[in-house]
Formats: structure tokens, C-alpha cells, sequence
């Protein structure tokens, strides 16, 4: 395997990896389950191309679902530019007739291959297809630019940009594969300059728009807490009630003593996103994150536990791992953050101040 195959067998887990994702979010916005049908045509597109030197002809039987490329990006465009009705009957049939004939010309090409049939028709109709996948194609690709463009003059300074980062990755794209291709001499195409090419396009499109998607839903949720003050305050009440939760596990149940500790255990015990318990270790608690603020309870801990004169027999290594510790370097390097000096130091500072 050459490392354009490597990078095409790349793009097709990631454009997997985005179609799983995004059909599970498809309940949220259709904008999704659109994003999810490019990514998944995506993906099959490029593993037929990918399989195409060692499994001709049945590489074909893959390109069948590979359908809705450019149809697909054109219908999550206007899901993501137009907010009521943004895809209608007459938008599925457009993308339909688009996919029908791909699909008709790699069956037939899967047939010609297979049994090698000579007849006249076949090439005639596999012509006839090509020119009608050339112009509904384009036709998509200009409709998928022109949903950006016409928002482009009438939106807000946040909309516009992010209408300019999606007209921009997709001018890129269009002018990579079709016009620059097209220019390359030939020992560059046999060479597989092409394909380098397609790849690097899908791969900007792909992340772009992932980025994009993500940045606006950032910001619809930011707007709409703005404009909620009551779901403001009893955000904060929960903020405030979750990290009371968490102070009694942690510290009056003594969970940190626990050297296994996870911040994913906390959160499944409470049952709520991990990404909420870190949040709180900043806002609330002050700490850079989870293990921070759980070493420095450590730390307050074992400076007991070293200040403690029943205590002083017992080796450093025992009262760090007594404290939460799993071994004595974490144990000193934790102590020595918070406290300057090392357990041993900060013991006979105690003994010495006795």
C-alpha cells in the first residue's frame, strides 16, 4: 500500500467517523442527517477508487453507494443557510435523478467488466449517463455556492464570516480538483496527481464544514442563554448544587483518598458529562482541572499526617500512599507544588518549629 492509498484509506475512516456521528444527531437538526449521507457517499466514493486496482470490477458495487457527494453537500447547505423548509420533495427528486444515474453507470460498467460483453449500446448509454452526471453535478455544485452567496450581503458579522470560511474551502476544492487537475500535464495525472488532489479536497471540505457546524451550534447555544436570564440563574443553581455534590464525595466522603481516582468516576456516579465536572473545577474550586484540585486535598492530607507526632515513624512513602498517592515521585512532585518543599523537608520544618 503507497501512501496515496494510506491517505484515501484515511479520509474514508474519517468521513465514516462523521457519518456515524452526525446520523446520530439527526433527530437535532437536518442539517445532520444531510452532512451524515455526504460523509457516508464520501467515504464509499473514495474506497471505490481505493479498491479499484486489486477488486475491478466489483470496486463498482462500492461506487454504487456513492451516490450523493455533491448532491449531499448541496442539501446540508441549504439546511444549514435557510431556516424553514429547507428541503422539500422537489429537492429529493433533483438529488434522485442525480443518483440514479450514478448508480446506473457503475452497474453498467460492473456488467461490462464482469462479462465482457461487446454491444453497442452499452458504451453509447454509459456516454449518455456521463454527460447527465456532468451537468446535474455541476448544476449541485453551483446551487451548494449560491446557498452561501446569497446570504453572504445580508447576515450579521458572526454569520458572515462563517459564511465566508465555507465559500472559501469550497472555491478551494471546486478550483483544486476541476481547474488545477485540469492543468496538470499528464505524467503528473498517471502519477496520481488527481487523486492527491481529491483527497486533499475532501479533506479540507470535511474538516471545514465539522468546523463550522460546530461554531454555529456554539453559538446558537450562547445566544440563547443570553437571552434567557432565568435559565441563567438555575444554570448557576445547578453549577452551585453539582459542586456541593461534588465537595461531599470528594472531601467528606474522602473519595480522594482513592489513588485510582478518575474524574469519570465522579461523573458516573453523578451522572453527568465529564465535561461539567471540569468545568466546575475551574469555576467553582479554582483548579486547573480534576487531579489538581484532587492532589491538593492529597497534599492537605498528608501535611497532617507529617505534622502528626504519632506519626513521624512512618516512612514518607507510606504517608503519601496512605494520602491517595499511588507512588512516592507523584506524591513528591504534587507536595512540592503546592507546599515548595519536599515531604521530608516540610517534615522537619514541623519538628523543628516544635
Amino acid at each position: 500500500m503507497d501512501l496515496l492509498n494510506i491517505a484515501q484509506l484515511i479520509i474514508v475512516i474519517l468521513t465514516m467517523i462523521f457519518a456515524v456521528w452526525h446520523y446520530r444527531l439527526r433527530k437535532e437538526h437536518v442539517l445532520h442527517l444531510a452532512f451524515a449521507v455526504f460523509c457516508a457517499s464520501s467515504s464509499m466514493h473514495i474506497m471505490a477508487k481505493l479498491t479499484a486496482d486489486f477488486w475491478t470490477p466489483y470496486h463498482h458495487l462500492i461506487g454504487i453507494f456513492g451516490f450523493a457527494t455533491c448532491s449531499g453537500y448541496w442539501l446540508f447547505a441549504r439546511a444549514f443557510f435557510r431556516n424553514k423548509n429547507p428541503i422539500n420533495h422537489h429537492h429529493l427528486l433533483f438529488v434522485g435523478l442525480l443518483g440514479a444515474c450514478l448508480i446506473l453507470r457503475h452497474l453498467l460498467r460492473f456488467i461490462e467488466k464482469l462479462w465482457l460483453l461487446e454491444t453497442h449500446w452499452l458504451p453509447l448509454v454509459a456516454t449518455v449517463l456521463s454527460e447527465a452526471i456532468t451537468i446535474l453535478s455541476s448544476g449541485m455544485l453551483i446551487l451548494a455556492f449560491w446557498e452561501g452567496y446569497r446570504v453572504l450581503q445580508n447576515t450579521a458579522t458572526t454569520q458572515r464570516k462563517i459564511t465566508t470560511i465555507y465559500l472559501s474551502s469550497f472555491m478551494i476544492c471546486i478550483i483544486s480538483v476541476m481547474l488545477i487537475a485540469a492543468a496538470l500535464p499528464a505524467t503528473t495525472l498517471a502519477n496520481g496527481g488527481r487523486d492527491w488532489l481529491v483527497v486533499f479536497a475532501y479533506l479540507l471540505i470535511i474538516t471545514t464544514t465539522q468546523w463550522l457546524i460546530w461554531f454555529r451550534q456554539c453559538q446558537q447555544k450562547l445566544r440563547e442563554k443570553n437571552a434567557n436570564p432565568i435559565a441563567k440563574d438555575e444554570s448557576a443553581q445547578e453549577e452551585s448544587s453539582l459542586a456541593q455534590q461534588i465537595e461531599t464525595l470528594l472531601i467528606d466522603e474522602k473519595r480522594f483518598l482513592e489513588s485510582n481516582l478518575r474524574v469519570a468516576d465522579i461523573a458516573r456516579e453523578l451522572d453527568v458529562p465529564e465535561y461539567r465536572i471540569r468545568a466546575i473545577m475551574a469555576n467553582s474550586f479554582n483548579a486547573k482541572n480534576f487531579n489538581h484540585y484532587v492532589n491538593q486535598l492529597r497534599v492537605e492530607y498528608a501535611k497532617t499526617l507529617l505534622s502528626a507526632s504519632d506519626k513521624q515513624d512512618w516512612p514518607v512513602l507510606v504517608v503519601g500512599i496512605e494520602s491517595g498517592f499511588a507512588s512516592a515521585a507523584p506524591f513528591t512532585r504534587a507536595f512540592k507544588e503546592f507546599t515548595g518543599c519536599t515531604p521530608g523537608q516540610y517534615r522537619k520544618q514541623q519538628l523543628a518549629a516544635e
